[in-house]
């Protein structure tokens, strides 16, 4: 199965809590384990549960790819020793590179797959072409989606595909379907909700979306993300 609904202590907005690449997910502590092997076997990595700064919204705090993960400067000494002691254990050799900018949320602010990364325009130009050598991506812009600023809350996007809010317009899904070389739709996740980001874990080998997505947005998903057809 690449596709499971789900919720966190009855939350829909898994991706708030989470942050899935194609060799790690970094999750919140304190799930069941039921809803931990929902999440093995839908997106087949290693889960590392930890909080960021000591907060449970590790979605909002961490950006990453199969590259390297990065998290706000402020991270507490025992959580980044823990991140990498546990990537260590399951054999991933993957940095966890502490960033060092006023801007902590960087999992609303950074939208990335392995070939590109969209940055918010609230960093600064230097800023951006750091988090892409970090990174390493090929291509790093700044800018925004739908008139938003928090391009990872608004979008997902892996090596398959991408998915981002509805008020996107042609334009820019052409430009990030060329920017990150996948194809990008817009749709929405738990019943309207056009922050799909916030809503979903994804990445290249399932999705797990909030447990109140319709059927229609399942349909969706999974089409832009590249698990029909």
């Amino acid at each position: 199965m690449h596709i499971e609904r789900l919720d966190f202590e009855n939350s829909p907005y898994l991706g708030v809590y989470g942050r899935a690449t194609d060799r790690v997910l970094l999750l919140r502590e304190g799930l069941g384990e039921k809803k931990l092997e929902v999440l093995r076997e839908v997106l087949k990595v290693p889960i590392i549960e930890t909080s960021i700064m000591k907060s449970r919204i590790v979605g909002i705090f961490a950006a990453g790819n199969s590259n390297a993960i990065i998290v706000p400067w402020y991270i507490w000494d025992a959580e980044l020793e823990r991140i990498k002691t546990a990537l260590n254990e399951f054999g991933i050799d993957m940095d966890v590179v502490p960033f060092k900018s006023r801007l902590t949320a960087l999992g609303n602010l950074v939208l990335t797959n392995d070939k590109a990364a969209l940055v918010s325009k609230e960093f600064t130009r230097e800023e951006a072409n750091a988090i892409g050598e970090i990174l390493g991506v090929d291509e790093v812009e700044r800018g925004m989606i739908a008139s938003y600023h928090s391009v990872g809350s608004v979008g997902v996007v892996t090596n398959k595909g991408g998915l981002v809010h509805p008020e996107a317009t042609d334009e820019e899904l052409e430009w990030l379907s060329d920017l990150f070389g996948v194809d990008i739709y817009v749709g929405t996740a738990n019943m309207g909700v056009p922050f799909v980001g916030s809503c979903m874990l994804a990445n290249s080998y399932g999705v797990v979306v909030g447990h109140l997505t319709t059927g229609p947005e399942i349909v969706k998903i999974e089409e832009a993300l590249g698990f029909l057809g």
